[in-house]
């Protein structure tokens, strides 16, 4: 084979196969504005305001619980348990109401916002599937759901019917293990289990847009602390707060811009 032959050849495969490692998108470091204490025995699921106030879910078996939180002291205004056999998971509100999933059940259920009184069941799959339930938001529409996986889940709000999924990529690359959720102007805030990255999604495409870091939050937490898990905006102020399993502090850090 005559050598320009050869190194056409090279050329072209460059060009129909081109290589398939992609960066991911840079993580930037989060930008800390304050910090206030949290109630460390609380294994953080989901997490939200409403109102000025705020609200979280605790999983595990045998120990979830849901509660109104005082942001200042930490302090449990109100807690509600729930049966041995539910994980408490993600949860978000919607009118008067708030709706939380359980991890591996295909249950969830709704409370209402001021009295925390469950009101009714609700199926977040089909019998014949498997998905689980991690993260919920509410994008002032649908519910969107995560289950650990790349993929979200859109769900009306008047049945939980699955409306469509979209799969979350980076630079080509299915983002994996999403689970915390936050609607957050007009995009979607995500914890990345096991990790003390967020990924900042745009929910109609499924195309990560930034990564923030919140990783340096650790020299100022407890060495028992774990992952991060729990991500809140507070509309009435435009703040954003950010904790995780087992924190003993939750933190206010600053929106980026897009």
């Amino acid at each position: 084979m005559r050598r320009s032959t050869f190194i056409l050849l090279i050329i072209l495969s460059f060009l129909i196969c081109p290589h398939t490692t992609y960066a991911e998108t840079e993580a930037h470091a989060c930008t800390l504005i304050t910090e206030f204490p949290h109630n460390p025995a609380t294994s953080t699921q989901g997490l939200f305001f409403h109102e000025g106030t705020l609200y979280e879910s605790s999983g595990g078996y045998g120990r979830s619980f849901l509660a109104k939180v005082d942001l200042k002291t930490g302090r449990h205004l109100q807690t509600v348990p729930l049966k041995n056999r539910y994980f408490a998971e993600g949860m978000a509100p919607c009118g008067d109401t708030f709706r939380l999933l359980t991890w591996r059940s295909g249950t969830g259920f709704i409370y209402g916002l001021d009295d925390m009184k469950k009101r009714t069941s609700f199926a977040y799959r089909k019998k014949s599937e498997k998905t689980e339930g991690w993260g919920l938001a509410f994008d002032g529409t649908d519910f969107i759901l995560s289950s650990g996986t790349a993929s979200l889940h859109f769900h009306a709000p008047e049945d939980f019917a699955q409306i469509k999924t979209v799969t979350v990529t980076d630079n080509n690359t299915p983002v994996r293990f999403l689970n915390e959720l936050e609607y957050v102007n007009g995009l979607l805030y995500a914890n990345i289990w096991k990790s003390d990255i967020m990924v900042i999604i745009d929910p109609e495409s499924g195309l990560v847009q930034g990564r923030i870091d919140l990783s340096p939050l650790r020299q100022r937490l407890s060495e028992d602390s774990g992952v991060a898990n729990g991500i809140a905006l507070n509309a009435q102020t435009g703040r954003l707060y950010v904790t995780g399993k087992h924190w003993n502090k939750l933190f206010e850090i600053e929106i980026p811009k897009f």
